[in-house]
């Protein structure tokens, strides 16, 4: 995309005001990552002055609660290792599944199955987590690894564990890989597959000696980003690790990871408690790795894009040419029915990664619907958990008001913020802000929690022994609208690079201000695309339980005020999800079924909205 025009050469003060709070929306993002890491680092400072000291990494004896101080330990490194082992056995699963799938879909499919699949993978990866971890303890946990362990004859009864959050991670990680290695294996040019079959070359030996080698890089960079992801997931993880503190290296171990422990345990901590400090130190350690990761991924993507007539183009140096005897024609014959074969075993093999990558969406979507469309009655929607029969109107009410807290104040900065990056990109704040999104978006939700609960649940600035402020709709929503947030500064940003450049130039030729130019012409024609970024941020936060479990909490009745603790539906999920009482259980799969058609619908529409990005204005160009 060129550069927008600079405007009009006079600046009203009208157009300084609009600019100046575009770019405080801008600085804002900035403010919120600054403050993140600030706080973070504030909170944990107790725990890394005393890192060594106190075994933090080194040691696997977690016993903070001990009644003799004195024997008070806080070795964490059994978290390190559950985070670690959940995410290698989900790349190990999920790599060269998701790989195979986007090279399937990328040189083999027909339009149709890409089409097809490509919608199915945005529905996997819509799904929210805790619907994962639901389904992983119920269906994948005790009908699929705890019979498969009594087969071998390991005995473990529930099936819960390292192995199944890994499988799990496994499973939400895929859409991720094979969106992205699908992209890069789309933009390896046409001439480089063309050179190889012309050459004699098969299907499968172009796309292991071409397409492969071409694409590495962007697909490094996709596996990295899935990393990122699978190391910060919170809610499926904690559902299914098994939550045992203590070290055990056998297969069918449980666990606990560094995400899941602060959500279950930051929470009972007070101001001063080494141990909030010590899982507030692990929050900061998974935020650095995290963004470390995202950071490298996108550097490789964007190496990867900025070089590749270099690759296309790289000279072949010949130092010296053998002399070779004329192939006999029998094994030249032999050679290539030997090829043919491969050839074909490949093409099944890549085809079935790409089929088994779409199972799970429908081993989900099918035992939710199974277990919870059942248990959906009007009284779901009118009562609550204590009435007969129990209903979650409660959380319904709560999911509500959170999700509409938080973009009430979050689209307005985010909208302006995008402003910014798409029509004041000579401003020294565009290329920070960009930056800064971007990671952003990559920061796990359980740390997005901790920040909003150090600052308006517990408050790191009280002394100890003073009231904190509590649970309350005003931080369930203000952590979901940083969550918000990267969503709407890309998807807007996005939006208004697709409205040309002859429709600005058209109003300032008519005299039009900056300001007047961006709100009555590039907004209203970029309106549609803007609207897919709203609903896809919506989707984003909808399903969201990590974060609430921090600061919105939940209670049994419907919040009086907004400064109550706000319960909400996929809390309600997760709590009830762990009760052993049946009635509350069939509740859990009732608002899993609600909460997923909530999300699935919301998905289909930005799929929708999606199929106008060219706007209407880029028509009229």
């Amino acid at each position: 995309m060129t550069q927008p025009p600079a405007g009009p050469s006079t600046v009203s003060l009208g157009d300084r005001l609009f600019a100046g709070l575009c770019q405080s929306s801008g600085v804002f993002v900035l403010a919120i990552a600054a403050a993140l890491v600030a706080v973070l680092a504030l909170q944990a400072w107790p725990a890394l002055r005393h890192f060594g000291e106190w075994n933090v990494l080194t040691s696997a004896n977690w016993d903070p609660e001990n009644p003799d101080p004195e024997k008070r330990s806080y070795g964490a490194l059994l978290f390190v290792y559950g985070t670690l082992a959940t995410a290698a056995i989900a790349m190990l699963v999920a790599v060269p599944l998701g790989v195979g799938a986007a090279t399937y879909l990328s040189e083999i499919a027909s339009p149709r199955v890409r089409t097809v699949s490509a919608f199915l993978l945005e529905l996997l990866a819509a799904i929210p987590s805790v619907i994962f971890g639901f389904w992983a303890v119920e269906f994948l946990a005790k009908r699929g690894l705890a019979p498969a362990y009594d087969l071998f004859g390991l005995k473990h009864q529930s099936g819960e564990g390292i192995v199944a959050a890994g499988l799990v991670l496994a499973v939400m990680v895929l859409p991720y890989i094979t969106a992205l290695t699908f992209d890069v294996c789309q933009a390896v040019p046409r001439s480089q597959r063309e050179g190889s079959l012309a050459l004699g070359a098969t299907r499968w030996q172009t796309i292991w000696n071409v397409v492969l080698p071409y694409a590495r890089p962007g697909t490094i960079a996709a596996c990295v980003l899935a990393l990122g992801r699978a190391l910060g997931e919170t809610m499926a993880v904690t559902m299914v690790i098994g939550n045992a503190q203590h070290l055990d290296l056998a297969l069918t171990a449980t666990g606990d990871s560094i995400p899941s422990i602060i959500a279950k345990q930051l929470h009972e901590t007070t101001a001063g408690d080494p141990k909030r400090s010590v899982l507030i130190a692990l929050g900061l350690v998974l935020l650095a790795i995290t963004l470390f990761t995202n950071l490298v991924a996108r550097l490789l993507l964007r190496w990867w894009a900025a070089t590749p007539r270099a690759r296309a183009s790289k000279p072949i140096r010949v130092t010296e040419v053998a002399e070779v005897p004329p192939r006999d024609p029998s094994d030249a014959a032999a050679a290539r029915r030997k090829a043919e074969r491969r050839d074909k075993l490949m093409t099944g093999v890549l085809a079935g990664c790409q089929f088994l990558t779409v199972v799970p969406l429908f081993l989900i979507l099918g035992y939710i619907t199974y277990k919870g469309a059942g248990q959906v009655t009007g009284a779901f929607f009118t009562n609550l958990p204590n009435d007969k029969p129990p209903g979650l109107y409660h959380a319904l009410v709560g999911s509500a008001t959170l999700v509409v807290l938080a973009a009430a104040f979050a689209i307005p900065i985010g909208i302006t913020a995008a402003i910014l990056l798409s029509e004041y990109r000579n401003n020294r704040w565009v290329a920070p802000v960009r930056f800064v999104a971007e990671l952003l978006g990559g920061v796990p939700s359980i740390i997005i929690g901790v920040f909003a609960y150090a600052i308006l649940v517990t408050p790191f600035w009280l002394a100890p022994g003073e009231r904190p402020w509590g649970y309350s709709a005003w931080a369930g929503g203000f952590a979901l609208a940083v969550m918000m947030l990267p969503v709407l500064v890309r998807s807007g940003e996005e939006a208004m690079r697709l409205v040309p450049n002859s429709l600005r130039e058209a109003s300032y030729a008519l005299g039009a201000s900056r300001r007047q130019t961006v709100l009555r012409v590039v907004i209203p024609a970029a309106l549609p695309a803007i609207i897919t970024g709203v609903l896809l941020a919506v989707g984003r936060i909808a399903g969201e339980t990590a974060p609430l479990i921090l600061t919105a909490r939940g209670s049994q009745f419907v919040a009086r005020s907004l400064s109550d603790a706000t319960p909400s539906l996929p809390y309600y999920v997760y709590d009830f999800a762990k009760r052993p009482d049946e009635a509350l259980k069939n509740l859990a799969w009732a608002g899993a079924f609600v909460l997923v058609v909530v999300v699935l619908l919301l998905n289909v529409a930005v799929r929708l909205l999606a199929g106008k990005r060219v706007v209407a204005a880029a028509r009229a160009d």
